[in-house]
């Protein structure tokens, strides 16, 4: 896999959060929308989101949690209708091996996050962890509380993550840079769920965190 400095991958995102900044707020700027396609249900919400290949608008689903509707104050469990199937992943390039090989060590845990416009987001996701297993499935949970098992497949030219959930609004993609040191990673949104806003680091630990402290973080 072609090595990206975490740098970089936060100059990608914070080129990401100036687009969602400039998005116009008039809905007749887009011309996909459509009144009955406007979505609130508490877990996603039809949203405005820009294309930062061609800069063009469009409307969208997001999922209104950053990471999983179980984690906040006021937790959510709906299972999705359609349920996730592990696929064992087969990579076939050294860059495959490489980020399966990282991503099926240990514990993958959230130790800092950023969305925009929400910083209750930041407050209430470190400590949320990802369990990656070599058939393709993978739990996650928070702190000593585990939400749910998923499946897993990567795309190894982009570089890309995808999560399939067992519950509604928790499907995810991520953009993968990895450290040179194998430990930490840093996760960006992609517009498949129109999380282009969202960044995360993660720490490679042994165990799942019981508090904060044991993440690097003193409150």
């Amino acid at each position: 896999m072609k090595k990206i400095p975490l740098l970089l991958a936060l100059g990608l995102f914070i080129f990401s959060c100036q687009n969602d900044k400039n998005q116009p707020q008039d809905k007749n700027d887009a011309s996909t929308y459509n009144e009955k396609d406007q979505l609130n249900d508490g877990i996603l919400e039809t949203v405005q989101v820009v294309d930062t290949m061609t800069g063009n608008f469009h409307y969208g689903k997001r999922p209104i949690a950053a990471l999983s509707t179980a984690i906040g104050a006021n937790p959510v469990i709906k299972m999705d209708a359609k349920k996730p199937v592990p696929v064992t992943p087969s990579p076939t390039t050294p860059q495959q091996e490489r980020i399966v090989k990282v991503l099926t060590s240990n514990y993958w845990v959230v130790q800092g996050l950023v969305r925009i416009r929400d910083k209750e987001a930041s407050r209430t996701n470190p400590g949320a962890w990802f369990k990656f297993m070599p058939d393709g499935s993978y739990d996650y949970g928070y702190m000593q509380n585990k939400i749910g098992t998923g499946a897993w497949s990567i795309d190894g030219k982009l570089g890309t993550l995808l999560l399939d959930s067992p519950l509604y609004g928790d499907d995810r993609e991520w953009k993968l840079q990895i450290a040179k040191t194998e430990d930490v990673m840093v996760w960006v949104g992609t517009l498949k769920y129109n999380t282009t806003s969202i960044n995360l680091k993660l720490l490679n630990l042994l165990f799942i965190p019981k508090n904060r402290k044991e993440i690097g973080l003193d409150y």
